[in-house]
């Protein structure tokens, strides 16, 4: 008998004592009223309620397509005195991928180069965005990391109206950044209403529901300038904002809203509002002096998407708007995030 047969024979019997022994576990395991694995699979689909359909695959895979639309819109408060001024950053689109891992559902994108043309005209941004999701249907855990750098002044004209476009594109703020990291919350108050469903796609929805929602909001904000973030003439009427060095601020925010979802089919489209309030801690530093405040910052934010959630393939569009404000003293910024999403993919 050669060595590879005696080799064979000896794995062939180690391989049907080990499955003897798994089923003689199970067996024991059901005689003694522990739960097998099969027995608690069926126990889960059991307790999902009637309109939710859960898929058994664990892994999901999703390329995207985002045109995200982020500005930074500066107001006054103090009864309209100083006019207000828009930055944007240079992003011709960002392309990413979403992996989802059971109830894990982690987001990353890469920004699209640039050419030398759109460079020219209105600089160049640095940009990472990142999004960890745990997404149950009841509740949903989210972090998140945003990072731009670079922003060109969007309505110049009335602050350089000498400006020539042409030649020299767009004023250019490049140390002008915008930091953001966080931890969202959300809860769900109707079981039949699933936002996994409706924009993770990591389960179906049978039939149209909705539901009031709540979210909390944990986030630290970062905001780095130079000397051109605001506008010529305009620096008496923004004196908080004027020779602005860096700012911290800490906010705690509680939002409230309603999604619903149509479904026909395998079809599904759902709206969902959410807007809210609550106290923000600031520490800002200008050129000659530093400052400490407490204020309350406004938040709202809106989604619809439309998609297909079939039992492999899948694909939704989805749009979303969001704005949070940083009120300092005289002085509203609004920090508003915008994007169009496309994504399909498959599940394994």
């Amino acid at each position: 008998m050669s060595l590879r047969l005696k080799q064979f024979i000896i794995l062939f019997i180690l391989l049907m004592n080990s499955s003897l022994f798994a089923q003689d576990k199970q067996n024991k395991e059901s005689r003694q009223g522990v739960p097998t694995k099969e027995e608690k699979k069926a126990k889960k689909v059991k307790e999902l309620p009637e309109n939710i359909e859960a898929f058994p695959k664990n892994f999901l895979i999703r390329p995207r397509f985002v045109y995200p639309i982020v500005s930074i819109n500066v107001s006054n408060r103090m009864f309209g005195k100083g006019d207000k001024f828009s930055y944007r950053p240079a992003m011709p689109g960002v392309v990413g991928l979403s992996l989802k891992i059971k109830k894990v559902y982690v987001s990353a994108a890469i920004q699209l180069p640039a050419s030398e043309a759109l460079k020219q005209k209105y600089g160049e941004t640095k940009f990472r965005n990142i999004n960890i999701n745990i997404q149950g249907r009841i509740v949903n855990w989210g972090l998140f990391y945003r990072d731009y750098k670079g922003f060109y002044l969007s309505n110049y004209q009335p602050y350089y109206p000498d400006w020539n476009q042409d030649s020299l594109g767009y004023p250019k703020s490049p140390g002008l950044r915008i930091l953001e990291v966080g931890l969202n919350l959300g809860f769900n108050f109707n079981k039949n209403f699933s936002m996994n469903a409706a924009f993770s796609q990591g389960e179906r929805q049978k039939k149209s529901a909705g539901s009031f929602l709540m979210g909390i909001s944990e986030r630290y904000q970062r905001i780095e300038t130079d000397t051109s973030f605001v506008p010529p003439t305009q620096g008496h009427l923004y004196p908080n904002l004027d020779k602005l060095s860096y700012g911290n601020f800490t906010s705690t925010i509680i939002s409230l809203g309603f999604g619903y979802q149509f479904v026909i089919k395998k079809f599904h489209i759902t709206p969902v509002i959410m807007a809210g309030s609550g106290f923000q801690f600031q520490s800002y530093e200008q050129t000659d002096r530093k400052r400490f405040w407490i204020n309350f910052p406004t938040y709202a934010s809106g989604k619809a998407q439309f998609g297909y959630n079939g039992n492999h393939f899948f694909f939704n569009f989805i749009y979303q708007t969001e704005f949070n404000t940083i009120p300092i003293k005289e002085s509203r910024i609004r920090l508003f995030h915008n994007w169009l999403e496309f994504g399909m993919g498959l599940r394994f």
